[in-house]
Formats: structure tokens, C-alpha cells, sequence
């Protein structure tokens, strides 16, 4: 059948009546906008702690011991207890960027296709901010990592028949730990294909439950967590990243810096998603204004809590 363009307008009556109270309606577009990207933020999850900065940018301390400076003595009866110092990790300082992106949606566009013509626009909105702050997040991470952190691993994940995905897994779980820091590994993140691998490989099928079990991994091709840790597959590890699998306590890794602008048309809160404005375009070019900002720094305060395997091929 040849298809006609442009398409037929809808038939639905009031469509585009409906789509523009929608539009008009800041906590509608904020919730919408909301849903999108929490089911997309790879960095959210990652680096869970919340710093709100006035000022665009957060000083804050890096690799911070649990201990004090020197171990504890015997004290006699009456005797004096010594002192010993708590000190602070060393400084860093990181600067907020706004990332932020403006995205038309015509009348006519509204008028043939109706609520789709939005969420596409919210949409490509929020798929830029998700790659913009998990690339930016995933690039710190990987120059984060400590040299003693960095693992080679038992073979290339791309040769299943010499390589040992599993173990290479715990011994980056073991490095961190090691540190007696109170680091405890529960999330691995890799790329699609490096997940793909990790779901195939033979050793880690071996120790899971067969098909009568609540995971089959053969039929659904989905493992949520092994050895206790969650695994995250993302696209936005960068494509020029030395590192594409990672081993980390989401809990002590770091955090995400915000800034509240305060710009009262906005709707949405910049510490846990995107910020949006709605509006009827100023030029009058029959088409309304769909923007998405966030506000935000990925932070590192503990490297050590993060290993990765250096001999991973995973695309």
C-alpha cells in the first residue's frame, strides 16, 4: 500500500485542544519528563549521593580513611588517653554545567499525530541529557580508577573458551574490599554486548538456578544481579574509554553536584531528573517550545571504590 504524505489529520475531536492544556500544565510535563528519564540514568544510580551547591561549584574530599591516623594504645588505670587525628581526604573542586536543549514540536505535527508528537519531543529531550551526564559521569569514573585497581582478568571476555568472566568479577570485588575501608561492591557496569557476555558465559550459567527456577537466563536472557552486585548495561560508556566494564560500591563511589537556579517558569527538580519549560514560541512560528535542563556535576570521593578489568573486549 503506498503511503500518502503528509498523513491525514486525526479524527479524534478536540485532539489538539487536549495535547495544548497538556502542554499548559507545567506538573504534567514535569512528571512526564520525569518518568522518561528515571528509567534512562545510568549516573543517578551510580553515584547516589546529593550535593546541592549555591555558588556553581562544590568543594569537596576525596578518599577519606574510616580510621584515625594512628592505631589505639593500652591505657592504664588513671592514665591518659592519647589523641590521635581524624584528618580529611584532600580537596577537590568541581564546576556545575547546565546542560540544557530546546526541541519544536509544530502545530501541524501536533495536529497529525496527536500525544505522540510530545513524547517524541520529550523524548529526544531527555535521551541528550542522559547521554550528555552519563558519558560525562562514565568518563570521570574511568580516569578515576587507581592503577592498583585496574585488574587483568583471566582472558578477553571475546575467547569464552579460556576466559573466566566470573572470577574476574570477584577479583575486582575483592581488590575493593581489600582496602578495609568499608567498601562493599554491589553494582557492575558494562557495555550492551560486554552484558551479553557476562549472561552467556558458561561459568556463570553453571551457578545459576536451571529452567524450573525463577531465573533462566536462556529463556529470558536476563540476570539481575550475580555475587549480590546489580549489573547496568549502558551505550554511554565512551567509545574511546581504555575501560568498558566496571566493579563498585555505588554507596561510597560519589555523587552528583546541583544547582537550583531558581528560574521560576521551570518545573522539576535538577537532583534526581530534568528540569522543563513549556511554552508557545516567542517568534510565532506555529509551534510550541518543549525544554529540558539539568544542572549537574558527576563527583569521585572514594576511587577505591572502583576496579576494572583491563583485558575485557567488549565493544
Amino acid at each position: 500500500m503506498p503511503h500518502i504524505y503528509p498523513p491525514a489529520p486525526p479524527t479524534l475531536s478536540g485532539d489538539i485542544l487536549t495535547i495544548s492544556r497538556f502542554l499548559n500544565s507545567p506538573a504534567l510535563v514535569m512528571r512526564r519528563l520525569r518518568t522518561i528519564a528515571e528509567a534512562r540514568f545510568i549516573a543517578d544510580s551510580i553515584l547516589v549521593g546529593r550535593y546541592e551547591t549555591s555558588g556553581g561549584a562544590l568543594l569537596y574530599e576525596q578518599t577519606e580513611s574510616i580510621f584515625t591516623a594512628k592505631a589505639p594504645e593500652a591505657v592504664n588505670a588513671g592514665g591518659e588517653y592519647p589523641r590521635a587525628a581524624a584528618a580529611p581526604g584532600p580537596a577537590a573542586l568541581a564546576g556545575i554545567t547546565k546542560w540544557g536543549q530546546d526541541v519544536p514540536v509544530t502545530d501541524e505535527h501536533i495536529k497529525r499525530y496527536g500525544r505522540r508528537a510530545v513524547d517524541v519531543a520529550m523524548l529526544k529531550i531527555t535521551n541528550y541529557l542522559v547521554r550528555q551526564v552519563d558519558t560525562t559521569a562514565m568518563t570521570l569514573i574511568g580516569a578515576a580508577v587507581p592503577a592498583g585497581n585496574q585488574i587483568a582478568g583471566v582472558a578477553g571476555w571475546d575467547t569464552p573458551a579460556t576466559s573466566n568472566i566470573l572470577l574476574d568479577l570477584m577479583t575486582c570485588k575483592a581488590k575493593v574490599e581489600s582496602y578495609d575501608q568499608g567498601y562493599e561492591c554491589d553494582t557492575i557496569v558494562t557495555t550492551d554486548l560486554g552484558y551479553a557476555r557476562i549472561v552467556a558465559d558458561r561459568n556463570i550459567i553453571a551457578g545459576l538456578s536451571r529452567e524450573g527456577g525463577p531465573v533462566v537466563p536462556t529463556a529470558s536472557g536476563d540476570i539481575q544481579s550475580i555475587a549480590g552486585m546489580r549489573i547496568f548495561a549502558t551505550n554511554n560508556i565512551p567509545v574511546l574509554s581504555t575501560f568498558k566494564t566496571f566493579v563498585l560500591d555505588s554507596t561510597m563511589l560519589g555523587g552528583l553536584a546541583y544547582e537550583r537556579l531558581e528560574s521560576p517558569e521551570y518545573s522539576g527538580d535538577p537532583a534526581n531528573g530534568v528540569e522543563s519549560w513549556t511554552r508557545r514560541d516567542p517568534a510565532a512560528n506555529d509551534q510550541w517550545l518543549v525544554r529540558g535542563r539539568r544542572p549537574v556535576v558527576p563527583v569521585i570521593q572514594e576511587p577505591n571504590a572502583i576496579a576494572t578489568i583491563t583485558t575485557v573486549t567488549t565493544g
